[in-house]
């Protein structure tokens, strides 16, 4: 059995309830511990509930979702523990990288990043590089007229922005901007957050292009899904999006200059080829089931207390 500690903050269906219904789909008994609260005291306030909650569990393991989860879970008692980090906790906070360091040395039974960048970023040989996987049942291409008509949009072609605008790192900003040195009266930019998760196809499928303006990320779960939908993308470098995209066609790496950006936008929205992302998401076993397999592996080496699974 399985326990997954999550943070409050996060996409209204959070990474680990997401990755844990792929893990109860593929058999695994999961039980779930959300924090509550912000900031440092607020994760405090939930260490003898916490405490409490893995003592009488009686769970083979503990999977931690984000640094101060993984931190106050590592807290509340000696456990078996596998922690997954994300973009925000390993790239844009360095005053906590030496006590992630600390933790993923001597705590942490492994360590699960996004991306490699990540990856060396800690350096540390108990990381395993483990994207987020897609659920490619959901995430699928649909009749784009149909989709648009279900939620109702104009007929002009769509740019959609799907992440919060009022987070820095998403750079709606630049987004927006770059949109506007386009002029083009025929398109129109949707942004989109704290949408229904399963409405998110509907919104993949009546789109043109998905924009991504982030000035960091870990791996785009938006990018995957847009992929898994066949969407063309236009996406500053970050994360794993060249890695995944490299050499598809409707897929533009952009520098964070607007004109660069209003450029390989408008290319995007005037292309007569189809993409084959989805494609590349299942050649790259980045599919949910493959990635609910590789996660199973490295739960049965924990618990074993056998070798890292990736061999390092």
């Amino acid at each position: 059995m399985t326990g997954v500690t999550d943070s409050s903050a996060g996409t209204p269906l959070k990474h680990g309830a997401r990755q844990g219904a792929s893990l109860s789909m593929a058999g695994h008994e999961i039980d779930y511990y959300y924090i509550s609260g912000r900031g440092i005291f607020g994760y405090l306030r939930n260490m003898p509930a916490l405490r409490r909650c893995i003592r009488e569990g009686h769970y083979d393991l503990v999977h931690a979702h984000y640094s101060l989860t993984a931190i106050a879970a590592s807290l509340a008692g000696r456990h078996r523990m596998v922690v997954s980090l994300m973009g925000s906790d390993v790239l844009g906070n360095s005053l906590i990288l030496p006590l992630l360091r600390l933790f993923c040395r001597y705590r942490w039974s492994r360590t699960i990043v996004k991306t490699e960048m990540m990856k060396s970023r800690i350096g540390n040989r108990n990381i395993i590089v483990l994207p987020n996987g897609v659920d490619t049942d959901m995430f699928r291409p649909l009749n784009r007229a149909e989709a648009r008509c279900r939620l109702g949009l104009p007929d002009k072609k769509v740019v959609l922005f799907a992440a919060d605008p009022d987070r820095p790192e998403k750079n709606f900003t630049l987004a927006s901007e770059s949109f506007s040195r386009m002029k083009r009266d025929d398109a129109m930019l949707l942004p989109l957050h704290n949408a229904d998760h399963s409405m998110m196809p509907l919104y993949y499928n009546a789109a043109d292009v998905l924009l991504v303006t982030s000035a960091w990320e870990g791996s785009v779960n938006t990018v995957k899904e847009a992929m898994a939908c066949n969407l063309a993308v236009v996406s500053t470098d970050v994360g794993d999006v060249r890695i995944n995209t490299r050499g598809l066609q409707g897929y533009h790496i952009t520098s964070d200059d607007p004109d660069d950006i209003a450029a390989k936008l408008s290319m995007a929205l005037d292309q007569k080829i189809k993409t084959a992302g989805r494609d590349r998401i299942i050649e790259l076993g980045l599919d949910a089931a493959s990635v609910t397999d590789r996660l199973t592996e490295i739960y049965r080496t924990v618990i074993s207390g056998s070798g890292n699974p990736d061999g390092n």
